[in-house]
């Protein structure tokens, strides 16, 4: 633990976070006169629980965490930018990222004054250890994985992912966010044997909760501290809390429909590898398909102009000619093909 604190800001190591009105008033009272808000209830008129305590309950019963371990977010770019000002000084430090991947890193850098250092995944999307272990230095603050991998839809080895936590000398951040396709690759349950370790997950996927914008981060007791040291003091709302609450009350709903969604998203994969059109498809284990295409910018267009929108991944690094197809519902799956066959 002394390691882990010496990665944190000093200034932020020995910051005194906003105490706001709920947050210290921790007991029951029938009357409420501590916080300046309106007397008039519409449901709307009191401010959040600061912590979303009852998110983290309901999210530790599933996921086996404890909830002092989870740290809710404003979405998973909430968390990302929170982590990146945690562990980095402005101007000094740096984080690491395997492109192509969720973009959200490199801003979160940019935003924070971060240096960004890159090293391509290789032509299959796996990473390339050696070359990325020789990036590493007193500078390497956070290190960024996503596995299952965005855009590219794969699972990263596990003994390498392991190797990396291990090796870095900073804070590892596994994002997990499409992880609800394939529950048995996560890190979760091993969470405790890594202390430098963060693994990040959200609602918006397999729980089809994109709209709320809520997001995880599971870790030490010590990281989710300095995470709620510097986070808003209600960052997430009434209407956030109340319907993520919802969703979380039926994991069996949100299975059922990962169930359907890897389905469509198999169809997908033997139908387009039907057409002369598509050159590769790469191996995906989440709700989407990376799609090369013999002219990926012609298609594009005449989907669009069929309606239709998908995701232009050529400018990627290893991506050319590729689109990321998302697996929709079963009929818009069908147009999507049917236009596809036109072409």
């Amino acid at each position: 633990m002394k390691d882990i604190k010496a990665l944190v800001r000093p200034n932020i190591l020995t910051l005194t976070p906003y105490s706001s009105a709920r947050a210290e008033f921790k007991g029951k009272a029938e009357v409420l006169l501590d916080a300046n808000e309106s007397p008039f209830d519409n449901g709307h008129n009191r401010y959040p629980e600061p912590l979303s305590t009852d998110i983290r309950n309901a999210l530790g019963k599933i996921r086996g965490v404890h909830p002092d371990k989870i740290f809710i977010g404003n979405g998973s770019d909430e968390i990302v930018d929170q982590i990146t000002r945690v562990f980095c000084v402005p101007g000094e430090d740096a984080v690491h990222a395997l492109p192509p991947t969720f973009g959200m890193y490199k801003v979160a850098a940019g935003i924070n004054n971060a240096e960004f250092r890159a090293m391509n995944l290789l032509p299959d999307f796996s990473i390339p250890v050696s070359d990325l272990k020789a990036g590493f230095d007193e500078r390497s603050k956070v290190l960024w994985l996503c596995s299952p991998n965005n855009p590219s839809g794969n699972l990263m080895d596990a003994a390498v992912i392991e190797d990396l936590i291990r090796s870095f000398p900073g804070i590892v951040v596994l994002d997990e966010a499409y992880i609800d396709f394939i529950p048995e690759a996560s890190f979760l349950p091993r969470l405790d044997e890594f202390p430098n370790l963060i693994i990040t997950q959200t609602l918006s996927k397999g729980w089809g909760m994109a709209g709320v914008r809520l997001g995880a981060a599971y870790a030490s007791e010590f990281i989710v501290t300095m995470l709620r040291t510097i986070k808003m003091p209600y960052n997430i709302n009434v209407l956030t809390q109340a319907v993520a609450l919802a969703a979380l009350s039926e994991p069996e709903q949100m299975e059922e429909r990962v169930g359907i969604l890897k389905a469509e998203r198999e169809r997908l994969e033997r139908e387009l590898g039907k057409l002369d059109i598509v050159d590769h498809i790469f191996p995906s284990v989440t709700n989407f398909l990376l799609v090369r295409f013999q002219d990926s910018d012609s298609v594009y267009r005449y989907l669009l102009g069929k309606g239709i929108v998908v995701r232009n991944q050529s400018y990627q690094p290893n991506a050319a000619n590729c689109l990321r197809i998302t697996a929709g519902l079963p009929e818009e799956n069908t147009r999507l093909l049917e236009a596809l066959r036109e072409i």
